[in-house]
């Protein structure tokens, strides 16, 4: 029997919630994700040697069954779901090599917008940490309008995605449980109101209830997410600093909100900066001066004679790329490309001499 894409992807995201790799590698070896479900436990055991109790759970027809009823609820439930390779899955997640190979989103902000930042911090955030945060999201909104991604639990994450909309930029919370389950219980009015310009997301399948290792796990989506990750206030140890450490792994700017000397709940923070592990924020626009959004905000239109005396293929690509995007690291263009990396470094240099692009902050490239 033959089942909806969807279905299949379901099935294998539940599965491998923990290893999306691997359920990617079992899709590119056969090369149709249908085909995983067509083997018998031989095959499998051949394609999973030490995963007898994935085989035997994906040779059960009753995971194709809750498959079903999974997307059935979505679609009754106006959930979208974002396989990996969708448009309008995060392009920047899917650039982690942990990005998970589906997304439940109920919402309206665009995953996808040209500049995004995740705040992240202390469920037990002072006033200073939480004013702080409200300050740098005013001046965003009015200098560089991005999407806020925070992560609905109390303290600095509620206050990020407060200020987000008082301000009217779109917000969306990343959840660590199914989305038909709002935690804490208290936000779901918070989360209803971002439905109206942003969303809540979640890779946990419906009525996954909020234990320990989703909340560490989650945390990969909101670093994979974003341009640049804020830290408004931490002690020192935290879910935010787990989430800085993920967005450094994947080569994303961290920021972090400093405290007095002697601040515990400031310790995390002040511990990053200590080490450049994070920019320190010393105004409300340091972000948006140091990422270039506000530079970038006068240039109303690219210049139209942008591809003039461009005849190679990669430096068009490159181009093209950087085009309709604030700033990219190497890496980032290398895999939107695909240029060599040996080949990359070349053309960046030939663009740069000839006016076309500039380097920022080190180790970004941007349109001139």
């Amino acid at each position: 029997m033959e089942y909806d894409f969807y279905i299949y992807a379901a099935a294998l995201s539940k599965l491998f919630a923990y290893k999306p790799a691997v359920a990617l590698q079992l899709i590119e070896r056969l090369g149709n994700i249908g085909e995983i479900f067509k083997l018998n436990k031989e095959e499998l055991s051949e394609l999973l040697p030490f995963n007898k109790e994935i085989v035997e759970v994906l040779t059960d027809p009753a995971l194709l069954d809750w498959a079903q009823k999974e997307i059935d609820w979505a679609r009754a439930n106006k959930v979208q779901t974002l396989y990996i390779t969708d448009q309008h899955y995060p392009y920047r997640l899917r650039e982690c090599y942990d990005a998970p190979i589906l997304l439940y989103y109920k919402g309206k902000a665009d995953l996808n917008a040209r500049r995004v930042i995740s705040v992240v911090g202390t469920r037990k955030a002072s006033y200073y940490g939480k004013n702080s945060c409200r300050k740098v999201i005013e001046e965003l909104a009015s200098s560089s309008k991005p999407l806020v991604i925070s992560g609905l639990a109390y303290g600095i994450d509620a206050a990020a995605h407060r200020a987000a909309m008082e301000y009217g930029l779109p917000t969306v919370g990343v959840m660590a449980t199914g989305i038909d389950i709002i935690y804490p219980q208290q936000h779901r009015s918070l989360a209803e109101e971002m439905l109206e310009k942003g969303g809540i997301i979640t890779d946990f399948h419906r009525g996954c209830e909020a234990i320990r290792v989703n909340f560490i796990k989650r945390n990969r989506i909101i670093a994979g997410m974003a341009d640049a990750v804020l830290l408004g206030e931490s002690y020192s140890k935290g879910g935010g600093l787990i989430t800085t450490s993920l967005a450094s792994s994947y080569s994303r700017e961290i920021y972090a909100i400093p405290g007095r000397i002697g601040d515990e709940s400031f310790e995390g923070c002040n511990t990053l900066i200590e080490r450049d592990s994070a920019r320190i924020v010393t105004n409300p626009g340091t972000i948006s001066a140091s990422m270039g959004w506000r530079e970038r905000r006068k240039r109303t239109k690219i210049s139209p004679d942008l591809f003039d005396g461009i005849t190679g293929n990669n430096a068009r690509a490159i181009l093209s790329t950087l085009k309709d995007r604030d700033s990219l690291t190497v890496e980032q263009i290398e895999g939107s490309t695909g240029i060599p990396l040996r080949d990359l470094s070349t053309e960046l240099l030939q663009l740069e001499i000839s006016g076309k692009i500039v380097q920022i902050m080190g180790d970004k490239y941007s349109i001139a």
